[in-house]
């Protein structure tokens, strides 16, 4: 049992003690110190700071904290809570912990705070000056930076590292942050048309694009899911979704109600039959063609038959393809020789990226009449009111026939 010393430090008085702490695995014990008060007229001296030193230590003594909670906040996150999530957890997810979560916005302003020493208090203020300071963050991104520090904690006490509540339970967002509900934009049935008709070319970077957008619009894939498909996965009338690639990493499906199967409509059928048959090649009397393993990836790079990375297809290939000229129809990096000057054919809808087609088909089929339960299968969502709430959008015009009509019945 230690009382440790007292001692005048600039304007504080300061509690000089030791301590046991982990580093590098191994238990040491150290000489540390603690403020305890600023020196004025409630501590004039030492004898009136006995009480904090007393109550300070009393977990010490008492050994109702462990060594471990003395471990600084940053070096248990890079050494214990991050190493767990890139074992345990989907390589994007991993990603957005390290970059986008810890080393953007909480790696500098935890400093050298240690786990016990971490309150509430120091929660709210985290939360309230990233909000201050990034007034564009929304609503959703503040509450995933609360989960994500709360998550820290909680694993802190799973390992044993600390036995109290979690600090950042309690800890509320502003009140002056917007909740703004974002949709995303999505394609009508013509502008799905109209994307198809223009991103076909008889390259195979064309036709790779082709049939990668139709899949997309028809089935309402994922990107990481597309970019997952196997020739096995087609089996004609449906196709299976049993993996996921993230960058170079193969990974299973996001969620278990993920991991289903999608109908495949007889046109994308057509369409992915033909696809086939162009990467296996004619079939002559010498030449039988290519044939394609099952365990094939369905769009793959020409050169070494990996997954093609599609966000470099829409840059090289998609988008070039629907910038096209109003008069003669021709792309603009084919334009050059061409005399007249190039108009751009506003008529074409801009690429919107891959996952306003899932947005899009569930919007498309609810307008049509299909039930939220059947859109729901189809996005394989483990919740309906995910899609109600995030995928389903009605226009105004529909709203306005809506209300037409109970009007009409009540005339």
């Amino acid at each position: 049992m230690q009382n440790g010393s007292i001692v005048h430090h600039g304007r504080h008085w300061v509690l000089r003690y030791w301590e046991y702490q982990v580093r590098d695995g191994i238990r040491v014990r150290v000489k540390t110190h603690h403020k305890l008060a600023p020196v004025g007229p409630a501590y004039p001296d030492r004898r009136s700071v006995e009480m904090l030193a007393r109550k300070h230590l009393e977990p010490i003594n008492t050994r109702l904290q462990t060594p471990e909670s003395a471990t600084p906040i940053t070096e248990f996150i890079e050494t214990v809570y991050l190493p767990m999530a890139k074992q345990f957890l989907r390589p994007s997810t991993y990603k957005n912990y390290k970059t986008d979560e810890y080393e953007r916005h909480f790696k500098q302003r935890l400093g050298n705070l240690r786990l016990r020493e971490f309150r509430t208090a120091h929660g709210q203020r985290l939360i309230s000056a990233i909000a201050r300071e990034h007034p564009e963050l929304g609503h959703k991104t503040l509450l995933r930076l609360k989960s994500f520090l709360s998550g820290v904690f909680r694993h802190a006490k799973t390992e044993g590292y600390l036995d109290d509540q979690n600090p950042m339970r309690d800890v509320t967002l502003p009140r002056s942050i917007r909740r703004v509900k974002f949709r995303g934009d999505k394609y009508t049935v013509n502008e799905i048309t109209t994307l198809l008709s223009n991103t076909y070319s008889s390259d195979y970077h064309g036709r790779v694009a082709f049939a990668v957008v139709a899949t997309a619009a028809f089935t309402g894939l994922r990107l990481a899911e597309l970019r997952g498909l196997q020739w096995r996965d087609f089996q004609g009338d449906r196709l299976s979704v049993e993996r996921t690639m993230w960058r170079t990493k193969e990974a299973l499906p996001k969620t278990e109600s993920s991991e289903n199967t999608v109908p495949v409509l007889p046109i994308l059928r057509s369409m992915l039959e033909n696809y086939r048959q162009y990467l296996e090649g004619p079939v002559e009397e010498e030449n039988l063609g290519k044939v394609l393993k099952p365990t094939d990836w369905m769009f793959a790079g020409e050169r070494r038959g990996t997954s093609m990375n599609l966000p470099n297809l829409v840059r090289r290939v998609i988008v070039p393809l629907l910038t096209r000229c109003s008069i003669c129809h021709a792309p603009k990096h084919l334009h050059e020789k061409i005399e007249h000057l190039f108009e751009l054919d506003e008529s074409i809808p801009k690429w919107k990226g891959w996952h306003c087609f899932r947005r899009s088909l569930s919007s498309n089929l609810y307008t049509l009449g299909v039930k939220p339960k059947v859109i729901q299968a189809i996005l394989r969502h483990s919740d309906i009111a995910t899609t109600l709430d995030f995928y389903v959008e009605t226009s105004e015009a529909e709203s306005r026939e809506a209300l037409d009509k109970l009007t009409s019945l009540m005339g």
